[in-house]
């Protein structure tokens, strides 16, 4: 048996979303320093009405354990991509294989959608972050390389204080197998 269920988001399921997000934005603490962000910034990075929205829009999922919530991803459909704003799970459920499983509903859910790319951004230098992704068969892309809507994505986090030197823009074609 799978150690969660992962299921698109119910209108009920958002009130606790906040604090997974909290309690996630905690484990980045050693790295606040080198973001040169206050802590209180990454605890609230997506607001509820993003949410509500997302989640009428089936572009919200999350992971259940014991019928709890544990973790969620959120996604905005892009032009050229299906973009991930935002995944977390409960540190007491980190590698259980949870992010995993979020993350192949919202790929399975994005090409089912017509879309061929998945996209993100992420932090450089947090050390778990980019061999999580690519384990997944995302790839870090040059800043060249950058479509239009990321680039604006990249200025908009930029506003928040992320600064885009310190963000990597990561890619995954959803032309291959899903469940890798």
């Amino acid at each position: 048996m799978a150690y969660a269920v992962i299921r698109l988001a119910e209108v009920k399921d958002l009130a606790v979303l906040t604090e997974i997000e909290r309690a996630a934005a905690k484990e980045f603490s050693p790295y606040v320093e080198w973001l040169n962000v206050e802590p209180k910034l990454l605890e609230g990075l997506v607001p509820l009405h993003f949410l509500q929205q997302s989640q009428a829009e089936n572009r919200l999922w999350v992971a259940t354990r014991d019928r709890k919530i544990i973790g969620f991803t959120v996604v905005k459909f892009l032009i050229e991509s299906c973009f991930i704003v935002e995944i977390d799970v409960h540190p007491n459920h980190w590698r259980k294989g949870i992010g995993s499983a979020l993350m192949a509903a919202c790929c399975a859910s994005a090409k089912n959608h017509g879309f061929s790319n998945m996209t993100l951004t992420t932090f450089r230098k947090v050390p778990w972050n980019i061999p999580f992704y690519q384990k997944l068969g995302f790839v870090v892309l040059p800043a060249k390389d950058w479509p239009l809507e990321i680039q604006a994505i990249v200025r908009h986090e930029a506003r928040y204080g992320f600064a885009s030197e310190k963000r990597a823009v990561m890619a995954r074609s959803l032309k291959d197998k899903l469940d890798e």
